[in-house]
């Protein structure tokens, strides 16, 4: 994975503290991994408890929308990234050689339900293509009185 694959808009809003890279076979049953993952960072960064399960939940948004709900071929790359006050998750959906890539294609349904939904769990969000590969990313920042 490039440096450029996981930089997004605004990227230096966040000054990087720790960080940790999860990459796995693009399949829906192993999401509960990333959800791990994904609850571990935030609490890590000293999130509450509502955040954690809005992350968790933000989580599977954001792969549903650059992996869909199918099991494909590829790889789920993250990045978690986290400061005193936010943290980002970073997703590319890589096809194995020789592999077609799923269309990201935010007009779809299931992903105008998945921006909606992340729209009330996180602060920011978005997706586009990166060397033709499907992005998601998503911000949440510390809500005040929040720390656990």
């Amino acid at each position: 994975m490039t440096d450029a694959s996981w930089a997004v808009l605004g990227d230096e809003a966040i000054h990087e503290r720790d960080r940790v890279e999860l990459s796995l076979p693009a399949r829906p049953e192993l999401l509960f991994l990333v959800r791990m993952t994904a609850a571990a960072v935030a609490s890590r960064a000293d999130f509450g408890y509502d955040q954690i399960e809005d992350l968790r939940l933000a989580i599977d948004e954001l792969a549903l929308t650059i992996c869909g709900d199918e099991p494909q071929a590829g790889r789920l790359q993250l990045l978690f990234k986290w400061s005193e006050d936010a943290i980002e998750v970073v997703g590319v959906y890589e096809a194995d050689s020789g592999e077609s890539r799923p269309e990201l294609v935010l007009a779809q349904p299931a992903n105008e339900l998945s921006a909606r939904i992340l729209d009330a769990l996180v602060d920011e969000h978005g997706a586009d293509a990166v060397g033709g590969c499907p992005r998601a990313w998503l911000r949440m920042r510390r809500r005040k009185g929040s720390r656990a």
